[in-house]
């Protein structure tokens, strides 16, 4: 009997009369030919920024709502959204991958002194919106304003504007009638006083949502007007999906990131070519992927992570093939329509104090930061079945090969060659199956395709040893178990040089951030005064739900005195929009 059908035979015993000897990991990839298109509907994307009017050393924050076309309700379709910045010229100033949870992101830019002043569009979108033929994106206009550049030609009024205009301010005034409504203690406020904000469904149940609310001081002139929930569907005219013939696949359980793969050698097929792709660390992601007949590949990432780098290999001959990412595709921009914000002399005092007050918050950041999201553990992809090897408790051994032979049972490395070896592991249930298919070797979450590279690598830098003994797969790869070597700084990957093996820029999405919120009833006035406090935004509050029928928000003003705009966005549970402004003043 030939090996190839000893092997064959081999495999359907394994999955015929031992299946409880198989651990399956066969994540859903999401590829143009895995899902009927026809029964999924559209999106649309709703963004309520805090400013229309943005200054270098200020921050534009922002919360994303994914829609659905259908319903109307919060989308639970698109994990990822995308927010960009573009500017008259069609450059990204930065373009952000969000995470959406339940159709819900949020993310902000700091905007720094390389970013000139001018006129912008604040754009959103998910991938499966790119499908449409028609442009099919929110667009919000932003203008910026660089007081640090000596030009300022794009924004400087000419003789063509209307100069009696540019001194307006352009708010839209809305009565507190709805779902919602908004009531406060006072409307004149003291510095540094306390705020009582309260939030009350009139309809009780009905006005139960999810809600971003932002506390902005007005701007003295003419600004770009925001669209609004109850506003933004304007953008989206077309109620016809009408796709184009090569579909971009929508982002069901994460980032779906695709690369391609090319032959460097004529003749040589990359069509179901099978590539490893690890982001690594400590809790590192690990998947397999294959090639379709372009050489285009995709990989789900679900889970959220702080590395920007990825490695990818191609399993097998994998000189023979170079590898990269493909960019998350953007809409076309070139209809873009941008708004004309104009500078005059007028505008000159109310700049240089607002740009001397955003020098003084900046310099005392340090003492109120935002605090990021503590990202949760992951589970390895294998689950919890597998034995661990805490190598400090045991008598540490000074290589891998020493170290599987001491410590290590039923895992251990064979020789195959002058200079050739190949890891082992023994199943539960022992049979000549065992030996057929080589183990899944890691490192910090690098397969290691040649084990001979690695037997002889320092112990000392090892932390564990995790062994899985079944039969596994990885995606449609199989394995005879799995060996799992974590070192003790989760570094590996950074001093790794194999050939094939490719380390590539994997933008990450935003991290969720929570926002610093200054609280004078908790600091010592005598702490509290010799700190300034010149804040613009007194309160960006962005996942805010009202689960109850009234709901209050407490806030304090600031040492910068004038009038400032509470403005409410979001959708009811039903989907029904809210949008909803006061002012109060502080003096």
């Amino acid at each position: 009997m030939c090996r190839k059908t000893f092997v064959v035979l081999i495999v359907i015993v394994v999955f015929l009369i031992q299946p409880s000897l198989v651990i399956s990991q066969t994540p859903f990839v999401d590829t143009p030919l895995s899902i009927d298109y026809k029964n999924i509907p559209q999106e649309k994307v709703f963004i309520h920024f805090n400013t229309s009017l943005l200054y270098t050393g200020e921050y534009l924050y922002y919360k994303v709502y994914c829609i659905s076309s259908k319903t109307d309700r919060l989308s639970d379709f698109s994990k990822v959204a995308y927010v960009e910045l573009i500017s008259e010229d069609l450059r990204s100033v930065f373009k952000h991958k969000i995470k959406l949870d339940k159709g819900i992101g949020q993310g902000d830019f700091f905007l720094p002194v390389a970013v000139p002043s001018g006129n912008y569009k604040l754009i959103g979108y998910t991938q499966w919106m790119n499908n449409k033929l028609e442009n099919n994106f929110f667009q919000g206009d932003i203008s910026i304003i660089n007081p640090y550049l000596g030009d300022q030609k794009s924004i400087l009024i000419t003789s063509e504007d209307d100069q009696q205009t540019q001194n307006q301010s352009e708010y839209t005034s809305q009565d507190n009638i709805g779902d919602l409504q908004l009531l406060l203690n006072k409307k004149v406020f003291s510095k540094r006083e306390e705020v009582q904000l309260t939030i009350r469904s009139i309809k009780g149940n009905a006005g139960q949502g999810n809600y971003s609310v932002s506390v902005k001081k007005k701007d003295t002139f003419r600004v770009p007007v925001k669209y609004t929930s109850k506003t933004y569907t304007s953008l989206y005219t077309s109620k016809k999906d009408k796709y184009a013939s090569e579909v971009i696949p929508p982002e069901l359980r994460g980032e779906l990131v695709s690369g391609k793969i090319t032959s460097t050698e004529p003749k040589v097929l990359v069509a179901n070519k099978k590539i490893a792709v690890s982001i690594p660390g400590e809790n590192y992601e690990l998947q397999i992927a294959a090639a379709n007949e372009e050489g285009v590949f995709y990989f789900n990432v679900d889970k959220e992570h702080n590395e920007s780098n990825v490695l990818v290999q191609v399993l097998g001959n994998q000189d023979k093939y170079m590898v990269e990412l493909l960019d998350a595709k953007s809409p076309d921009y070139k209809t873009l329509s941008f708004y004309k914000f104009r500078l005059t002399t007028e505008m000159k005092p109310a700049i240089l104090e607002r740009s001397v007050y955003n020098q003084i918050r900046n310099g005392y950041f340090s003492v109120k930061p935002d605090t990021l999201k503590v990202l949760q553990e992951k589970t390895r992809f294998y689950g919890d079945m597998a034995q661990v090897y805490d190598l400090d408790d045991y008598t540490r051994f000074p290589t891998i090969r020493e170290t599987l032979v001491e410590i290590v049972n039923n895992a251990w490395i064979k020789k195959i060659g002058e200079e050739e070896y190949v890891f082992q592991v023994r199943g539960y249930d022992y049979t000549t199956a065992d030996f057929v298919f080589l183990p899944l070797v890691i490192i910090d979450g690098v397969i290691i395709q040649d084990h001979s590279s690695i037997i002889n690598y320092n112990a000392n830098k090892i932390k564990r040893i995790k062994l899985i003994r079944d039969l596994y797969f990885l995606n449609s790869q199989m394995f005879q178990g799995v060996i799992d070597i974590e070192t003790i700084e989760g570094d590996y990957h950074e001093s790794i040089k194999a050939n094939g093996l490719y380390s590539l820029q994997l933008p990450k999405p935003l991290p969720v951030k929570k926002y610093y919120q200054e609280r004078y009833d908790r600091i010592a006035k005598d702490k509290a005064d010799h700190i300034p406090d010149y804040r613009h935004q007194l309160l960006w509050k962005p996942n805010f739900k009202l689960t109850n029928d009234v709901s209050t928000i407490d806030f304090f003003t600031s040492d910068n005195t004038g009038d400032y705009e509470i403005s409410i966005e979001g959708f009811t549970n039903q989907g029904k929009p809210i949008s909803i402004k006061e002012t109060i003043v502080v003096e």
